[in-house]
């Protein structure tokens, strides 16, 4: 073969072997490759990531100690020359071999399962091997997790305070096979000598006998669980008693059932409903209770308000109301409040059927019977949502108005260049931000950003984002640095219901230079002297707050030419939706600049806001608008 064919045939490798380095770095499996001596001459971005240490050039002895593996115990360190990859550099194969991995970088610790097999040559030698990873920790910890909760669940339910049966279905029919101790203390007598009984031959004698095996068969066929109410007749005393039957069902024959009493309460409520024809004519919501919450009676108003159906929450607890605004610390105090007698009042946040919040002003009222205990509470909840709303928006939207528009009187004048921007709020005070930053170098930093959400706190979130960026700039040139300065201090103060995005560009306008860090936000683009796109400059970065020591990067440096429009947006322009629910988009958007071309950009800006407006019908605006035009005049 001469020179030249070699040559080709190396190409052709090398395009070949790049085409397969890039195939693997797409898988989700790490893999890595060693040639005979341990040297790593593949290791894919996903090995990488799962065991958080890449390639390293060292000797097969070092490799526990370098990569931090560990037995599964989480112990023991796993020798190196028992890793899959030294076996199969021996011949063995080794197939989901688990590895504990821990070290600096995966500092927590990650389970993986390793399968490893020898390379061989055309002569059958070995001249490598090839090992697999996978991460799986979460199928790991669900097993261990596993084991302890069934050890768990056999000790609670010996010890559960409620009456508990076990069925199991064998041979068309259910055999009682387990009993907690409150099932045996209820029971008034020694049941161990019905364990193994089948369900028909416990209740021969009894007139009920279909009615229960119509509910097991229920149960066991729709593998389903529900509650149902019924008297009962005791076996052993010949008792009759109220009693509310849950059945639950447990993959993948048996049935649990919980017993309860309510003979008492059964009584009691209907003395109280004798008395209900007045609450049933009130237009607050009634909620009569036993002592442990169970819910026994609602008003009409309550079903008006809550959207809940008498049916629904009868045998409920008032946490199907619950809206998750109160701690543990406020219902401890209300139920200590009640238990002792006394009547409560307050302000309680509630929750409706379909997920919607209201405000309550509520009162819960102890019932006690003649000889002081308290059987029973009645609750009065009365809607204040629409009131409280009207104050709260008011008050926060006057003083998040006044903060934010100190910020929105942004002007800027730059020789060669036209620059504008304005935001349009879709409420008093919205999230987006916009700013023009004269740097220490002579450059401009362009700045647009939406804030996650509306209203104070998204103003507020603005307002710490400007102060800090401000001040960064000041001692920073580069976008990269100054986005990740700057994520670091948006991140100790934003929970995980808020983020940024952001665009950081910085304008050079004696050498017409352009570069950018993008924070999660829509691309920023770049037009040519027709209007038409040169370039889509795209994220590059995640939102502002979510990931704390998260590096943002510097674009290249972009040379802008004479005519050349730069424009950014944010999503309530494009994502502005017309009555057919027909988003505006940003083909609409180059149309109007291309139209507007000869315009300055402030013009250009106004124009975008009024057939954005235009596209929505004029509805009622559900975002914030935001835009800036640079114009290259030079």
């Amino acid at each position: 073969m001469n020179s030249h064919n070699q040559y080709k045939s190396r190409s052709i490798l090398q395009e070949e072997n790049k085409t397969l380095t890039s195939l693997l770095n797409c898988l989700a499996e790490g893999i890595i490759v060693a040639d005979k001596e341990g040297r790593f001459i593949l290791f894919n971005l996903a090995a990488k990531k799962i065991l958080g240490i890449g390639s390293q050039n060292i000797n097969p002895a070092e490799w526990s100690e370098v990569y931090g593996c560990f037995k599964p115990d989480n112990f023991k360190i796993y020798p190196s020359e028992e890793l899959p990859l030294t076996l199969a550099l021996k011949g063995l194969v080794i197939v989901n071999e688990i590895i504990f991995i821990k070290n600096p970088i995966q500092s927590k610790g990650i389970y993986i399962s390793v399968s490893a097999c020898p390379l061989k040559n055309s002569n059958g030698l070995i001249n490598g091997a090839l090992v697999i990873l996978n991460d799986i920790t979460d199928k790991k910890t669900s097993e261990m997790e596993l084991n302890n909760n069934n050890e768990r669940s056999k000790s609670l339910f010996k010890g559960y305070p409620i009456p508990s049966y076990v069925w199991q279905r064998k041979d068309d029919d259910f055999i009682f096979v387990d009993f907690n101790k409150s099932a045996e203390d209820f029971s008034k007598s020694n049941i161990q000598k019905y364990l193994g009984m089948k369900l028909h031959e416990m209740y021969s004698d009894t007139p009920f006998l279909n009615d229960i095996k119509s509910d097991f068969q229920k149960c066991f066929n729709d593998k389903s669980n529900f509650k149902k109410e019924s008297s009962y007749k005791f076996l052993n005393t010949g008792e009759v008693k109220e009693l509310i039957f849950n059945y639950v069902f447990i993959n993948p024959d048996l049935i649990l059932i919980h017993a309860e009493d309510i003979t008492e309460r059964k009584q009691a409520i209907e003395k109280l409903k004798m008395l209900s024809n007045a609450i049933e004519q009130t237009a607050d919501s009634v909620v009569i209770t036993d002592t442990k919450g169970i819910i026994e009676y609602v008003n009409p108003a309550f079903e008006d308000t809550t959207g809940f159906k008498k049916m629904e929450v009868i045998g409920q607890t008032l946490r199907i109301l619950k809206s998750g605004k109160h701690d543990k610390e406020f219902y401890r105090k209300l139920w200590n409040e009640i238990l002792n007698g006394n009547t409560y009042r307050g302000i309680i946040f509630n929750k409706k059927k379909n997920g919607e919040h209201y405000i309550s002003n509520q009162t819960i009222t102890p019932i006690k019977d003649e000889f002081g205990n308290i059987i029973n509470f009645v609750s009065v909840l009365r809607d204040i949502t629409e009131m409280k709303k009207q104050q709260e928006q008011e008050f926060q939207l006057q003083i998040a108005h006044e903060l934010q528009q100190r910020f929105f009187n942004t002007n800027i004048f730059v020789p060669g260049f036209d620059i504008a921007g304005a935001t349009f709020s879709a409420v008093k005070t919205g999230g987006d931000y916009f700013d023009f930053i004269f740097m220490q170098d002579g450059s401009i930093g362009i700045v647009i950003a939406d804030v996650c959400g509306h209203g104070i706190g998204a103003a507020l979130i603005m307002a710490e984002t400007r102060a800090f960026l401000r001040i960064i700039t000041k001692i920073e040139l580069d976008p990269g640095i100054i986005l990740t300065l700057l994520n670091k201090e948006l991140y100790l103060d934003l929970d995980d219901n808020h983020f940024v995005t952001l665009i950081f560009g910085r304008l050079d306008p004696i050498n017409n230079f352009f570069d950018y860090s993008n924070a999660g936000h829509l691309p920023i683009y770049l037009l040519n002297d027709h209007g038409e796109i040169e370039s889509s400059m795209e994220s590059n970065g995640i939102p502002l707050g979510v990931m704390k020591d998260y590096k943002y990067s510097t674009s290249g440096k972009i040379k802008l030419q004479t005519n050349n429009i730069l424009v950014f947006l944010t999503d309530g322009i494009i994502e502005a939706k017309a009555e057919d629910e027909s988003e505006m988009g940003f083909d609409k958007v180059l149309d109007i600049i291309k139209n507007y071309q000869d315009r300055d950009s402030k013009q250009i800006i106004e124009q975008i806001y009024n057939v954005t407006r235009s596209h929505t019908s004029n509805q009622i605006q559900e975002d914030d608008i935001t835009s800036i035009i640079c114009k290259v005049k030079k």
